[in-house]
């Protein structure tokens, strides 16, 4: 029993990284252990405010969120990822890029204050209801403050030290939780508090960074990064993270539009419990990207680490899937209630399409670092097409469970397609580079 132990865990191993330079296991196994850590601290504050606020003015809260979030996640630029590939490739300057990062976070931080500034208090309470103007502008604080802590850390992820990695971005939870923590001993929990905490956190993940990269230097063959370039990569990965956002979501908001309230909130949460699945890919992920940047001459190498990293991580998942398959039916209403009982159904039928979806994962970030994005667009707009076209036509037959087949087909073909594109890019990859050394 013991011997077939060691067999099994072995063959979960995923080794080292081309180099040796990092053990792959410790380096996921860390980026795991600091997004449960985060997860906990955000679950903390969350309890905290939404009991104190009340739904009311948790409402107005989560309203006024809106406006920092939704600008982050369309004007981030991709600036983030850019950084990772560049700093591990070695064509990046951290002195460079951290100038960047400066300047463009205030002269987009400027224009949506000038913007915010033009709008009439009426506008903003019809695009973000019940939030006043000087709330709104207040909120913004939070949009360079985002940019600034996602793009400076991203520079850490890229030289490749995942243990200082994790624990700078372990910052931002800790602080948010803290802060939230202070205010409730001081019975001081409000909206504009709250939005204060959200703010500091961010800041202190930004200075926390700063104080890191501030004494990297740039290798001998990053003495500069020019804009363009960094924005033309970043442009181009922030365009597949979004189709892949908008992918995740169109089934919910289709749910929502052609039935009820009530069945797009047990659909939301199948989904939800699903994603859960993803934390081993997620964090798998976090160190192929810039691993698969720092190797890309050496194509042979690096396909057999993702070929080890993307088993792993598909055997982790699919244990998963199976154990949360079959307790769904008896956990789900037990701690969700009865009313959810209609969550099972889907999420056991979205679980083939997430186990898939982890594999491909780890394909597509590989791809990303290699700098094949066009790979993950069209592959993300493969999927946004079957899962929209069968979503439209599955959701009126069989409702939220039509919802979920919807997506699972649509995620492993696109897991299909990646994969293949993938191996098809490698062999062409390796025996250029076999020609290069004949």
């Amino acid at each position: 029993m013991l011997t077939q132990m060691k067999s099994l865990l072995a063959s979960l191993s995923p080794g080292r990284t081309p180099d040796s330079r990092f053990d792959l296991s410790a380096a996921i196994g860390s980026t795991v252990l600091r997004q449960i850590a985060s997860s906990a601290l955000y679950f903390l504050a969350l309890w905290i405010t939404t009991r104190r606020l009340g739904p009311h003015d948790n409402g107005l809260l989560v309203t006024a969120l809106l406006l920092p979030q939704t600008l982050y996640a369309f004007l981030n630029l991709g600036l983030g990822p850019s950084h990772v590939y560049h700093m591990s490739s070695g064509a990046g300057s951290p002195g460079a890029m951290r100038r960047m990062n400066w300047s463009l976070a205030l002269g987009l931080w400027l224009a949506v204050v000038v913007a915010l500034a033009l709008l009439s208090e009426g506008s903003v309470a019809r695009y973000l209801p019940g939030t006043a103007k000087s709330t709104a502008l207040y909120a913004s604080l939070l949009f360079p403050m985002m940019l600034l802590a996602a793009w400076t850390s991203s520079l850490i992820q890229g030289t490749r030290n995942y243990a200082a990695y994790n624990k700078t971005a372990l910052t931002q939870p800790l602080v948010f939780c803290l802060g939230v923590l202070a205010l409730d001993a001081a019975g001081s929990v409000t909206v504009p508090a709250v939005l204060a905490c959200h703010i500091a956190s961010q800041a202190a993940l930004w200075l926390a960074s700063e104080a890191r990269v501030r004494h990297y230097t740039a290798p001998a063959s990053g003495t500069g990064l020019r804009f363009g370039a960094a924005v033309s990569f970043g442009l181009r990965t922030h365009l597949s993270n979004m189709i892949t956002f908008l992918n995740y979501r169109v089934a919910l908001y289709l749910v929502s539009f052609l039935l009820t309230p009530a069945a797009a909130g047990r659909y939301a949460l199948s989904i939800q419990l699903a994603e859960v699945l993803w934390l081993i890919a997620s964090a798998a992920s976090v160190v192929v990207f810039p691993e698969s940047a720092a190797h890309n001459s050496t194509p042979a190498a690096l396909q057999r680490m993702i070929r080890k990293v993307a088993g792993s991580v598909f055997k982790i998942t699919l244990a998963g899937a199976l154990l949360a398959g079959l307790l769904s039916p008896l956990v789900i209403p037990w701690v969700f209630g009865q009313d959810y009982a209609g969550s099972v159904l889907p999420f056991a039928i979205m679980l083939p399409g997430i186990v898939t979806w982890s594999y491909m994962s780890v394909v597509a970030n590989s791809l990303a670092g290699m700098g094949c994005q066009h790979v993950n667009i069209y592959g993300s707009l493969l999927s946004l097409t079957l899962n929209a076209g069968g979503c439209a036509v599955l959701i009126p037959v069989f409702g939220p469970h039509g919802a979920a087949l919807a997506s699972t087909v649509a995620f492993t073909v696109t897991a299909g397609y990646t994969v293949f594109m993938y191996r098809r890019i490698m062999t062409e990859r390796i025996a250029q580079a076999e020609g290069r050394t004949a």
